[in-house]
């Protein structure tokens, strides 16, 4: 029987008093996906359709393929977008990661596009949340939801932003908001500026009763971001795990 994406894995890990380990993947393979959800190290695995190569069906085969080694998957989305939200609801993933949520209306509509009423308008459809004899409600309400601060408006809101009822926190996605701040796209990055941001971040979630996830490339730095607070760290990401190996490789 085809088993959905598990329901615990990033909560499983905030109740065991740790940073839950989350991988990120771009290429839409669901064999790649399967061999990195089979080493049994990480909670989640990401889905990137924002700036991976991700079409509906490949998502479909890439959240089968996680599920089959018990590990939660989690998305990107491409943009706020309530079509785009409920389709991977559907499928069962874990949560959702929103980009570029600037303020309240657009925090309040990603809220919209992923719970059902009364607390949003996401449309009923248990594609594979019930299978197994699950309850397909109690797994909406069990989903996470991320909206990501990428830009300085999204900083100076950060909580106001965190404060929306229905978001689960806050996720910095430190490239784009390197280059808001001046400073440059970079990953892994050690600027003040960018430490600041994670620290009014994590006072934002804090306050909000909320959590607060980061994206890094290198397990070091993902680790340095848990002891600073983050509650949802990224450990691994395909391609620069991919192009480092390559580089590696020579002699």
């Amino acid at each position: 029987m085809t088993q959905t994406p598990s329901a615990s894995g990033v909560r499983a890990a905030w109740a065991a008093g740790r940073a839950a380990r989350n991988g990120w993947i771009t290429v839409p393979d669901p064999h790649l996906v399967e061999v990195v959800a089979s080493r049994g190290v990480l909670d989640a695995v990401t889905l990137d359709l924002q700036h991976g190569l991700f079409d509906r069906a490949s998502t479909a085969a890439a959240v089968r393929a996680a599920a089959l080694h018990g590990t939660a998957v989690l998305v990107r989305l491409s943009a706020v977008d309530a079509a785009e939200a409920g389709f991977v609801l559907d499928l069962g993933v874990q949560g959702v990661i929103a980009p570029m949520v600037d303020d309240v209306a657009t925090a309040r509509a990603l809220v919209d596009a992923c719970r059902l009423p009364p607390l949003g308008r996401r449309s009923y459809g248990p594609i594979r949340t019930a299978f197994g004899g699950a309850d397909p409600v109690a797994a909406a309400g069990q989903a996470l939801v991320f909206a990501m601060v990428e830009t300085a408006g999204a900083l100076e809101r950060a909580g106001e932003i965190a404060a929306v009822e229905g978001l689960d926190g806050l996720f910095v996605g430190p490239g784009d908001l390197g280059v808001a701040l001046g400073l440059g796209a970079a990953q892994n990055r050690e600027e003040p500026e960018i430490h600041d941001a994670f620290a009014r971040v994590l006072a934002a979630c804090g306050a909000a009763g909320g959590r607060a996830g980061v994206h890094a490339t290198s397990a070091d730095y993902a680790k340095a971001r848990a002891d600073d607070g983050f509650g949802l760290v990224t450990v691994w990401s395909d391609l620069p795990a991919l192009a480092a190996s390559v580089d590696a490789s020579t002699w």
